[in-house]
């Protein structure tokens, strides 16, 4: 009983983080006015999971802890992130570009073959682009580096992309048979999932401290 009511806490205690970070992530992607705003908050989310998975203790963090964590990560990383997503954001382009061509040009019997080729495509990219937020959260480097470094863990270890691609696959699936859960979880979901995968195993590596030290370095005091 004592085990049971101990992980009901937990699952609390968790559910009460994610969603103060979701509304975090939301108050940060308005105040930029969306464009200049969404990516800075999605890489400020991701630096909190960071701090998160770093710590060795069982130490729960405050809302104060949280807001200025995730404030700190958002402002260091608003310059990179904003490159970083408008890179995705250009590569996301031309691939739907080239897919609308695709479908209503008539290619002759190459037609379904390229369609086929993009989709397959469009998998690889999403992929990539809920391994690179993790990534640029964790390393030093520009937009290029960064995509780089994910498409490198998808091709090196495809077996550890694959499990954080379809765990955050899974939420979404969650999402479409329970919609209330996007407003409540939206992006946090998949990119805490996501991050627990690079981390327990072992892509995304650095020395395990205490709650209030990891949170130290995000800048908060």
């Amino acid at each position: 009983m004592a085990r049971l009511l101990d992980l009901h806490q937990r699952l609390g205690r968790l559910a009460l983080r994610l969603v103060g970070l979701q509304l975090l992530w939301c108050w940060w992607t308005l105040r930029g006015g969306v464009v200049l705003g969404v990516f800075p908050a999605t890489a400020g989310l991701h630096g909190v999971l960071r701090d998160l998975e770093r710590r060795v203790d069982d130490a729960e963090p405050g809302w104060r802890e949280l807001r200025t964590a995730f404030t700190a990560h958002a402002r260091r990383e608003r310059s990179s992130a904003n490159r970083l997503g408008a890179l995705l954001l250009g590569v996301w382009a031309a691939v739907l570009v080239a897919r609308g061509v695709v479908e209503h040009v008539d290619l002759g019997a190459t037609g379904p073959l390229l369609a086929g080729g993009h989709t397959v495509l469009g998998v690889a990219l999403g992929l990539v682009t809920v391994l690179a937020w993790p990534l640029q959260a964790h390393f030093d480097g520009g937009a290029l580096a960064v995509l780089r470094h994910a498409v490198v863990l998808a091709l090196g270890r495809p077996g550890t992309a694959l499990v954080a691609g379809a765990g955050a696959g899974v939420v979404l699936c969650g999402y479409y048979l329970l919609p209330g859960l996007t407003v409540v979880l939206g992006v946090v979901a998949p990119a805490a999932v996501v991050t627990a995968v690079l981390w327990r195993t072992g892509v995304l590596v650095a020395p395990r401290t205490t709650s209030a030290a990891a949170f130290a370095g995000a800048g908060v005091g």
